[in-house]
C-alpha cells in the first residue's frame, strides 16, 4: 500500500509560473525568456520503475512537456537547458507526491497564430522602410541620394575585394609556412606599428566594428600591397610583375567615392 497522493498540489497553470520564478531567481535569463509564455502538461507514463528500470517502485513516471514558440525549440533542446529545467521541475514536485520525473520535452505551441505574427513583423519592417525613405527624400536633394546609393555600391565592392585579398594572402602564406604563417612572414616595422596601433584603438574604443581574428584584418589596401612586396618570393607566381601588383592595389585604395 502506498502513502503517495499521485496528484500535484498545483495545477498546470501554476506550475510554469513556479518554474519561471525559479529561473528568474537563478539568473537563467535566456531560458526564462524562451519560456515566458509557454504552457505545459504533465504526461503520465505508467509505473515509474518499469518505465526505465529506475525510480520508486510504487510511483508513476512522468514527462513534463512544454508547449513553446517553434523558434525556441532548437535552443531549448540543448542538454544544458534541459538539465536546468529537469532539476527545477524535480525540486518543485513534493516528495510525498508519487510522480518520478523522467524527461523534459518541448513541442510547438500551435495556439500561437504564427502567420499573423509574421505578418505583423513584415508590416512593421515595411512601415519603417517607407518612413525612412520618406524622411530621406524630405531632407536630402536627389543628387545626394543618388550619390549615396553609388557610394554604398562602391563600398560594398571594395569591402569584398579587400577581404578577398586578405583571404588570398592567408591561403598562400599558410601553404608556405603553416598555421602560424603570420609570424613567418617578413612584416616591416612600420606594418607592425600599424597593427599594434589599430589593435590598441580597437581595445580602447569598443564601439568600433570587430575585426577578424588575423593580423591581416588590421591592414588596409596600401598595407597589404606593402606586405605582398615584402614577401614577393611567395606571391610572385600570382602577379605579372611586382610593380603591377602594387600599382593595382594603390589604384583601388585611391578610388574617389
Amino acid at each position: 500500500m502506498s502513502d503517495f497522493t499521485y496528484i500535484l498540489p498545483f495545477n498546470n497553470e501554476k506550475f510554469p509560473i513556479g518554474i519561471r520564478g525559479e529561473l528568474k531567481r537563478k539568473g537563467e535569463t535566456k531560458l526564462y525568456n524562451s519560456l515566458k509564455n509557454s504552457r505545459l502538461s504533465v504526461d503520465k507514463l505508467g509505473t515509474s520503475y518499469y518505465v526505465d528500470h529506475s525510480g520508486r517502485w510504487n510511483a508513476e513516471g512522468i514527462n513534463i512537456k512544454f508547449y513553446v514558440h517553434p523558434a525556441n525549440i532548437d535552443s531549448l533542446n540543448k542538454n544544458s537547458n534541459k538539465n536546468s529545467l529537469f532539476a527545477i521541475c524535480n525540486n518543485l514536485i513534493p516528495g510525498e507526491v508519487g510522480l518520478d520525473l523522467k524527461n523534459i520535452i518541448f513541442a510547438p505551441d500551435l495556439s500561437i497564430d504564427l502567420e499573423d505574427e509574421e505578418d505583423i513583423v513584415s508590416d512593421l519592417e515595411n512601415q519603417v522602410s517607407e518612413t525612412t525613405n520618406s524622411i530621406i527624400k524630405d531632407i536630402l536633394p536627389e543628387d545626394i541620394r543618388e550619390k549615396g546609393k553609388y557610394m554604398a555600391e562602391v563600398y560594398t565592392y571594395l569591402y569584398s575585394v579587400e577581404n578577398s585579398l586578405r583571404v588570398f594572402i592567408g591561403i598562400v602564406s599558410k601553404e608556405k609556412y603553416g598555421q602560424d604563417y603570420f609570424s613567418s612572414l617578413n612584416v616591416t616595422k612600420s606594418l607592425r606599428n600599424t597593427i599594434a596601433n589599430r589593435k590598441e584603438k580597437a581595445e580602447n574604443k569598443k564601439w568600433l566594428s570587430v575585426r577578424g581574428d588575423s593580423d591581416l584584418f588590421y591592414l588596409d589596401f596600401k598595407d597589404l600591397g606593402t606586405l605582398i612586396n615584402s614577401n614577393w618570393d611567395i606571391f610572385e607566381a600570382y602577379f605579372d610583375t611586382q610593380d603591377l601588383s602594387y600599382q593595382r592595389l594603390m589604384k583601388w585604395q585611391s578610388v574617389e567615392i
